[in-house]
Parts: C-alpha cells; sequence; structure tokens
C-alpha cells in the first residue's frame, strides 16, 4: 500500500521527520559529508557514527521557517547542537540591540537637530511668559 500519510499537524514548518525520515536523513547525512561509517560534528568535528547524529537546519534556521530537509540540514552532536540554539538567538539579540542604539541614536540627533533650528527661528530662545 505505501507509507502511511502524515497527520495533518497544522501549519508548523519546523515539525521534526518522523523515525524513516530520519533514518533517510542520516544515510544520506553519512553519504555525502562524510565517508559512509562516520560524519564529523559540524561545530566540534567529533567523529559521529549512524546512531550518535543529531541534525541541525543550516543555512536557514528553524526560527526562521527553516525544515528538516536535504540541503537545509547539517550532522551535529547532542551536546553541540542543544547549545547552537540558544548561542543563535543571543546573537540575534545582541545584533538587534546594536541595530536598536544606533537607531536610537540617529532619532536623538535629528531631534537636537531640530530643536535647535526651531529656537534659531524663534530668536535666540524662548521666553516663558509668566500668568
Amino acid at each position: 500500500m505505501g507509507a502511511p500519510r502524515r497527520a495533518n499537524r497544522g501549519s508548523n514548518k519546523n515539525d521534526v521527520p518522523f523515525a524513516a525520515e530520519r533514518r533517510a536523513l542520516n544515510t544520506w547525512l553519512l553519504g555525502t559529508q562524510g565517508d559512509g561509517i562516520t560524519v564529523p560534528c559540524a561545530f566540534c568535528q567529533r567523529p559521529l557514527f549512524f546512531s550518535e547524529i543529531t541534525r541541525d537546519r543550516y543555512p536557514i534556521p528553524g526560527r526562521k521557517g527553516g525544515r528538516y530537509v536535504r540541503g537545509n540540514i547539517r550532522a551535529a552532536c547532542m551536546s553541540c547542537n542543544a547549545s547552537d540554539g540558544a548561542r543563535q538567538a543571543a546573537l540575534e539579540r545582541a545584533k538587534a540591540k546594536v541595530l536598536r542604539d544606533a537607531r536610537n541614536a540617529r532619532r536623538r540627533a535629528r531631534y537636537a537637530q531640530r530643536r535647535s533650528e526651531g529656537l534659531e527661528r524663534a530668536g535666540g530662545s524662548r521666553s516663558t511668559q509668566d500668568a
């Protein structure tokens, strides 16, 4: 009859493949990135046997819509793969903070320039009137 159809689990594109798909991906990794018996970890270069392989979504990570498909996975050992997601998320947060701080500094500079131009047009300084 064929393989059983996958149940519709909604629109989550980060679904981990079923066992048969995982075996096929591990075999593909051993053949393309390894020597057929072992494959090096993408991070620490430790040789991994078939049963030790975990897959890391790269170059498109899961939080950006990456899927577990050929061409978007690399082999990783369990410890490296577990720490990679947190490390990448921290790097992205740091990068976003740098960009946000630079944008805010530009906004503050524009505000100060507009304010000083407004004071010059008004005749030097603004006077406050007593009520």
